[in-house]
């Protein structure tokens, strides 16, 4: 009996080391996000917002674009809905994406897919031209260049008078064309201001982490599978504690009747 309940003993104490050991990681992970959440209002956790690029992609965000064009000491941009902006500020529209954008000495030049957007320094609309008006088809660059301002369709250079609206045949060879660039954080913080740029919230990415929604359905029910492994733990952490309590309880009863025996001997 006491060789059988030795190896109960030992035998549920062994699993219960393992399972253990196995989620150790995991419940102390849990209970540092139980943490934060449960103190997410003093911590502010809500108002911080989390723009990084891999995590909008990771919740199924549509990829903002964060670069723009410098024209001269002004950004414009175009974050993907309709709006150009320009210095963070909306001031025309157009289809996305924003192809490219060029400074004249009277205007600023956006060009958007098959739609040419002229503004004036101020931000304020000057006209549009798009294929319906005369602007060649899958026109994909412009740049001002010797005082014309330039633009490509089909591998062609066209050079286009922004007073007159006139575009005629050039022969000139343009080997680089204006190129994207980060946006300044001054300009990406009032993209977020206005809600162009989709933000998640820290207290949002930590529930999900804590609920494993963060991972999807694997990431449920792995939380929930460690959540019964803890079940497990704590059945088999209350029969291990009732086995050596009641071995200690065999252990004084043996040493009770061993007293009574040696006591009843003497008295003989």
């Amino acid at each position: 009996m006491k060789s059988k309940l030795k190896h109960k003993i030992s035998y549920n104490l062994r699993w219960h080391r393992r399972v253990g050991l196995s989620v150790m990681v995991v419940l102390i992970f849990l209970s540092i996000t139980g943490i934060l959440l449960n103190h997410s209002p003093a911590a502010g956790l809500s108002k911080r917002i989390l723009n990084s690029e891999w995590l909008l992609s990771w919740y199924g965000f549509e990829t903002v674009a964060l670069s723009g064009f410098k024209v001269g000491k002004q950004w414009i941009n175009h974050p993907g809905d309709r709006e150009i902006y320009m210095d963070g500020q909306p001031v025309a529209t157009c289809a996305p994406p924003l192809l490219n954008a060029a400074r004249t000495d009277s205007f600023l030049i956006a060009l958007c897919k098959d739609e040419l957007v002229i503004l004036s320094f101020n931000g304020e609309l000057v006209e549009k031209i798009n294929t319906l008006s005369g602007l060649p088809e899958h026109t994909t660059n412009v740049k001002y260049l010797n005082n014309t301002l330039f633009i490509q369709s089909h591998n062609k250079i066209l050079s286009l008078d922004p007073d007159t609206l006139k575009i005629k045949p050039s022969q000139i060879t343009i080997e680089s064309w204006p190129l994207p660039s980060s946006l300044p954080s001054t300009i990406l913080e009032e993209l977020k201001q206005s809600s162009q740029i989709p933000g998640i919230s820290l207290e949002t990415v930590i529930l999900d982490l804590h609920s494993g929604r963060f991972f999807g359905d694997a990431g449920v029910l792995f939380v929930d599978f460690m959540g019964l492994l803890t079940v497990f733990l704590a059945m088999t952490g209350t029969y291990v504690w009732f086995l050596k309590r009641r071995k200690k309880h065999m252990k004084r009863q043996k040493k009770l009747a061993k007293h009574l025996k040696k006591e009843a001997k003497a008295s003989q």
